[in-house]
């Protein structure tokens, strides 16, 4: 249908190359079937959700016409990705997971290693680090070679993503060389397949994984680099803009607030929070949002918002309560725990800023456990350095 597919103009080589798959494969309708759905992916992972939702819309309603496993496999991964971009989760991991189990009946193995490279990335969003080594694990496994033709495609994509998955979980674990040796692993892949979506996605999340860190030094009252990481945040958005748009566009103002907290640039910060928090929170950022909602407080109490500031800091307080202790991000919790400790100081409310004190040093402390717990999982896993 050229009606979905001509607006949508990427600059990257792996949208270019699949164009050209697609024509040459014009004969063969069922392969153009899969190229069409692995293009809807990448439109996806450009925030090209319109697009993308009647492509495959039309693709749905042919594999019930014309059933084909390998196609319906294909469908289930960009239904689950279409999820994750859009609530970070909701109903995500069920539809990949599909699609990772049809492509090893199938024997797909190409699609299988993508499929376990997400459900890695999802793991980790989780922070569940037992699934995310089992899927890495079976990634970096996977047969470097498939009958289909486009190992290089899905060998570097799966690559890209499992990379990006545990650079982060070692960032986790604090060890920044060895999250480093896995983005640049990614990025080595990314770049090999031209895939400028992987590429940006690497980025952002080195950078926010390193904004973490700052903000999180601050809270304990250490000094950090903000400066330079917001030209950092700042480049992703550049980038995103030159190779055609990213899904989660709206998270790289959330960096900035957080950053601009960080320098004591108060009413910056509150008007990047105040204008895109609601829609972040909306769209599945739950956790982290709560965080960012002290931040907000912060921001009020210091701006000379009183009112406001104590009426956000109690509803934080509440929210929180609502964390699943399992799997829940430690570190964002005692980040909660910290900032309210100081909206409430500010605002002479000794009585709840000792109690929230007294909870962030508590949550740090079983943060310091798990990010333990993480390094010794990873390396005993074998997952301490990329391949070669």
């Amino acid at each position: 249908m050229s009606a979905v597919a001509g607006p949508v103009k990427l600059r990257s080589r792996l949208a270019q190359r699949l164009d050209g798959e697609i024509a040459a494969a014009a004969a063969m309708p069922a392969r153009v079937a899969v190229l069409q759905a692995q293009r809807a992916i990448l439109w996806l992972r450009h925030g090209r959700e319109a697009e993308a939702r009647e492509e495959l819309n039309r693709l749905q309603a042919r594999v019930l016409v014309h059933p084909r496993a390998e196609l319906a496999a294909w469908l289930h991964l960009a239904e689950g990705l279409t999820a994750y971009f859009s609530a970070f989760g909701g109903g995500a991991r069920e539809r990949v997971q599909r699609a990772q189990v049809m492509a090893q009946a199938a024997r797909l193995p190409a699609l299988q290693a993508i499929s376990d490279a997400w459900l890695a990335q999802m793991a980790f969003v989780d922070r569940n680090v037992d699934r995310l080594v089992s899927h890495a694990a079976a990634v970096l496994a996977a047969p470097a070679d498939n009958a289909a033709g486009s190992v290089g495609a899905a060998s570097n994509a799966a690559a890209c993503r499992v990379a990006s998955a545990l650079g982060m979980a070692w960032d986790l674990a604090q060890d920044e060389a060895a999250a480093s040796a896995w983005y640049a692993w990614g990025r080595r892949a990314a770049s090999a397949d031209g895939d400028d979506a992987g590429l940006a996605a690497l980025l952002y999340n080195q950078m926010q994984m390193r904004a973490l860190r700052i903000r999180h030094a601050a809270l304990a009252g250490q000094p950090g680099e903000a400066p330079a990481v917001l030209l950092g945040v700042d480049s992703i958005g550049h980038f995103d803009d030159a190779v055609g748009g990213s899904a989660r566009a709206d998270l790289t103002p959330l960096l900035r607030a957080q950053l601009l907290t960080v320098q004591g640039d108060y009413p910056a910060a509150a008007a990047l929070l105040e204008a895109h928090l609601p829609e972040a929170v909306a769209a599945g950022l739950a956790r982290t949002g709560v965080s960012l909602l002290a931040d907000l407080a912060w921001c009020w109490a210091n701006t000379g918002d009183v009112q406001r500031a104590r009426a956000l800091a109690d509803q934080a307080a509440i929210e929180v309560l609502a964390e699943d202790a399992a799997h829940c991000d430690l570190d964002e919790c005692a980040a909660l725990h910290a900032r309210l400790a100081q909206v409430y100081a500010k605002l002479r409310e000794d009585a709840l800023a000792a109690r929230h004190g007294d909870e962030a040093q508590a949550a740090w402390g079983r943060d310091t456990a798990q990010r333990r717990h993480w390094a010794e999982r990873l390396r005993s896993s074998g997952l301490g350095t990329p391949p070669r």
